[in-house]
């Protein structure tokens, strides 16, 4: 790799923007890992209370926050893998002297918050 090319200001600005995608991918994770055990929670609260009525309506809804949990850590997984790529390139193009734009990583990512944020809310309203 030859980096005397590379700007150490353009350097530096890329391993933040990777540095934070990576903390966005970790706390997809966490986030997810949090959904994803939110089962447990349903089943505690429903034995604790002793209502056949919420232990059955928890059982139904369990495999919704499980599969949301793992839909979550999946995606966080994948940006972490994506972020190595965005990285190398990155580094290409500042080599040659290019720059270049990659809005798309930032909507799907805005997207997918936002999606989450609704899914959320719905699950909130009918569960």
């Amino acid at each position: 790799m030859n980096s005397s090319k590379i700007d150490p200001k353009n350097l530096m600005a890329l391993e933040r923007a990777v540095a934070a995608l990576i903390g966005i991918a970790i706390s997809f994770i966490a986030l997810g890992f949090i959904i994803e055990k939110f089962e447990l929670f349903l089943h505690l609260v429903a034995m604790q209370l002793g209502n056949k009525s919420l232990s059955i309506k928890a059982v139904e809804n369990a495999s919704f926050y499980k599969w949301m949990g793992i839909s979550i850590i999946l995606a966080g997984a994948i940006l972490a893998i994506y972020s190595y790529f965005y990285y190398t390139k990155w580094i290409e193009l500042l080599q040659k002297g290019e720059l270049d734009t990659d809005k798309k990583v930032f909507l799907v990512l805005a997207l997918f918050v936002a999606a989450i944020a609704v899914i959320l809310i719905l699950s909130m309203i009918w569960f």
